[in-house]
């Protein structure tokens, strides 16, 4: 409970440059339910919503000029700086945004404008 306690008084130990991500807003990615329609099965619609949380994180992180590596709780919280409904970093959330941050520093093609 200690450990609970803890984590949920600690402060965020770094920057986003952006808004957070709230319902109605266009740059929030559709949901797996809005994407895939009822047809998706429990784990594309997990799979899904993952990536969606990874990609718009890893993409925020690195317009503000975060570089890999990142410990897992820089990348906890700017998950939660982004505000996404109901989204719970996990390992796997954690593994997903770290490709996309891994994909965008590997293209030369991609490049961050002020």
């Amino acid at each position: 409970m200690r450990l609970l306690s803890r984590a949920l008084r600690r402060t965020a130990r770094l920057h986003l440059a952006t808004r957070p991500f709230t319902a109605g807003i266009a740059a929030l990615p559709p949901t797996a339910l809005e994407a895939l329609g009822t047809n998706a099965t429990a784990a594309e619609a997990i799979a899904y919503n993952r990536g969606r949380v990874a990609a718009a994180t890893g993409i925020a992180l690195y317009r503000c000029g975060h570089r890999l590596p990142m410990p897992d709780d820089h990348l906890d919280d700017a998950v939660r700086a982004l505000d996404f409904p109901y989204s719970v970093p996990s390992s796997e959330t954690r593994a997903a945004i770290r490709a996309a941050i891994a994909v965008l520093e590997a293209d030369p093609a991609i490049s961050v404008q002020p």
